[in-house]
């Protein structure tokens, strides 16, 4: 019996173990994620969820900078944009290259300023220069693309110009402007690296261009592998980068000095994650031993940036409920009404947003109405917030604003969850009420009551004017009083 107590107590052990330790590893998992991606560098970096149209993390958000590659992600937007307009395929589009599109172009072939050294009188499929742009982020392919659709489609390059600034006006960008196709540097040549991001969101959104642009390698004009230029996906020229989730799209440089920006996405749970980074370090030319180019970069670069922001995003995010249509947060007094002396107040639409998945985490709701529908007014010796029938479904009363953690993370429209028609009877018995005890009344008895006061203080003023002068003067007084005497016609004819 006691060989099998011992047996028994020591298999309790071993199962408790895993138990404890299991537990004890969620508890840490819990309490070493980050409430930042720990990025330590200066770069302008961006995180955003497109699903929730929600910036993750940001630094340098809107600070005007120097679009550099994100300029070429228009330019492929607004040559797939003519296409689809025209009914056309990039694979059957034959493209020539006049040397009008060669102009002010670098004119070396260089890891960090990319071109495919295109020839005047060459012709290439729209196809091959698209991918040529996104994947090594070649300049001359650029601008060929600009220069041929914008003559034959469009009436010259300026008018490609403007619909490229269209297109970012389209997505509600204000903070952007282009000059040139290519990206440039120009001193009227900007965004800033929210609208970048929302650019990058745009260009998700064209099919054909994320996947053209999600690749190692590819074959250009048949003949020549192109490698990316992009190191999250391809370690060709650069090693140590590699990001198994990163989805294409961009990297590049504005010159060999420097001024470095990338972007790509990343997807998890259907859901999709933006990230930029711009303003970061170039990359750095040495030689090895045996006098080969290498290239490299130095700490705190795009690369380091990006994959940060991708993991971090990836394992330290939770999608939570935040409202709901049929959640009520408040509650007003009805004025007037025919069926019910009060509304519940809802959401107006469900919401759901993404959050650090921290333990303890609290999600908070506040109420604000709008004052010029909703006001206070007492009853039964208590002020309620109180609006006047008629009441209609969905009207909007004010705002909910919802907080996790004490951040702000949604707005959405208050509205009434049912509609409620007025009583006419009682409106009218509180509009006689409100007449008779209301402002106007009271004006208008103050109005009539000051002509009464001021009548009477005239009166007396009057009356005390008079009374003085008769004081001082008593005799002028008795003058104005005439009086006859009769004549005693007898004595007067004795004294005479």
């Amino acid at each position: 019996m006691k060989i099998t107590r011992i047996i028994a107590f020591l298999l309790a052990f071993l199962i408790a173990i895993p138990l404890c330790l299991t537990a004890f590893a969620e508890e840490e998992s819990k309490a070493e994620i980050p409430d930042n991606p720990g990025i330590t560098s200066n770069n302008a970096v961006v995180a955003y969820s497109i699903d929730d149209d929600q910036f993750l993390y940001s630094n340098r958000l809107d600070e005007r900078v120097a679009p550099t590659v994100i300029t070429k992600l228009v330019t492929c937007m607004v040559v797939s944009d003519i296409l689809k307009e025209r009914g056309l395929k990039s694979s059957d589009v034959m493209v020539k290259v006049e040397q009008s599109a060669l102009d002010n172009l670098p004119n070396f072939i260089d890891a960090r300023v990319p071109t495919m050294g295109l020839k005047v009188g060459n012709e290439y499929t729209a196809k091959d220069l698209l991918s040529a742009t996104l994947v090594a982020c070649a300049h001359d392919s650029a601008s060929v693309l600009a220069y041929y659709f914008g003559e034959k489609y469009l009436g010259g390059i300026g008018e490609f110009i403007k619909r490229m600034n269209q297109k970012v006006e389209s997505l509600g960008l204000t903070n952007t402007n282009f000059v040139n196709p290519v990206g440039i540097d120009s001193p009227n040549q900007y965004t800033t690296p929210r609208e970048a991001t929302l650019i990058a969101a745009a260009f998700y959104k064209y099919n054909e261009l994320a996947n053209l642009s999600n690749v190692e390698s590819f074959l250009f004009n048949g003949k020549s592998t192109v490698r990316s230029k992009n190191y999250l996906k391809s370690n060709y020229y650069v090693n140590g980068f590699l990001n198994k989730n990163a989805i294409g799209f961009i990297a590049g440089q504005l010159d060999k000095n420097g001024n470095y920006c990338l972007v790509t996405a990343s997807q998890k749970e259907g859901r999709t994650y933006i990230f930029v980074v711009m303003c970061a370090s170039g990359m750095v030319v040495t030689r090895d031993e045996e006098d080969k180019v290498v290239y490299s970069f130095t700490e705190g670069n795009a690369y380091d940036d990006i994959n940060k922001l991708i993991n971090w995003t990836r394992n330290s995010f939770k999608l939570i409920t935040v409202a709901t249509t049929d959640k009520i947060v408040g509650e007003l007094r009805v004025n007037f009404g025919s069926s019910s002396d009060h509304v519940m107040i809802v959401p107006e639409k469900d919401v759901e947003k993404l959050v650090l998945d921290v333990e303890g985490g609290t999600l908070e709701t506040k109420l604000v109405y709008d004052s010029n529908k909703v006001y206070k007014k007492e009853f039964n010796g208590k002020e309620y917030d109180t609006i006047d029938a008629p009441v209609t479904h969905n009207q909007k009363v004010g705002t909910i604003v919802y907080s996790y953690n004490g951040k702000e993370i949604a707005t959405v429209a208050a509205v009434t969850k049912e509609g409620i028609e007025a009583d006419n009877v009682k409106a009218s018995l509180n509009g006689a009420k409100d007449f008779l005890f209301g402002s106007v009344m009271k004006t208008v008895l103050y109005i009539v009551g000051g002509i009464i006061v001021l009548y009477v203080v005239i009166s007396i003023v009057l009356a005390t004017r008079r009374g003085v002068k008769r004081i001082k003067n008593p005799r002028k007084k008795q003058k104005t009083v005439k009086t006859v005497k009769k004549q005693d016609k007898k004595s007067d004819t004795r004294d005479f």
